[in-house]
């Protein structure tokens, strides 16, 4: 029997929020942005019209500000009653962006400002780090 390749691995995602990234391909290649969110699509099976298909073919992907952005056209909406304290939705065209796969993305080092692969190493007190690939300088620790 053949292995089922649709499980989610555990590890942990190399990019979080709050890094600097920069878009490697796409209508937006070379700009670079800090990552708003990380978002873990689910991978999982689901049953549509009689047969299953996958949900999604990417399980990571990532809103950067600044970068791939879709317009999207909002109708104004006025206040249901007056007893609530909520303001009036207003309507005109939104700038909003949109998720990135993070396989497009690549991680800038804030130290040495190149574009790097991420590294784990260990700290003595057994704590698990990234650290840039090319100047070994530790980009956060772990918590």
């Amino acid at each position: 029997m053949a292995p089922d390749r649709t499980t989610a691995s555990n590890k942990v995602p190399e990019i979080r929020s709050g890094d600097t990234v920069v878009v490697l391909h796409g209508k937006d290649a070379g700009k670079r942005g800090k990552v708003e969110r990380v978002m873990r699509n689910p991978v999982a099976n689901e049953k549509t019209a009689g047969r299953w298909r996958r949900v999604s073919s990417r399980p990571l992907s990532v809103v950067i500000s600044g970068v791939n952005i879709a317009k999207r056209h909002q109708k104004a909406r006025p206040r249901m009653s007056q007893n609530t304290q909520a303001p009036a939705q207003q309507g005109g065209i939104i700038d909003k962006p949109m998720p990135i796969d993070a396989s497009n993305v690549m991680l800038v080092c804030p130290r040495c400002d190149r574009v790097t692969r991420v590294k784990h190493e260990r700290l003595g007190s057994g704590a698990s780090v990234r650290v840039c690939g090319h100047c070994r300088e530790q980009l956060e620790a772990d918590a």
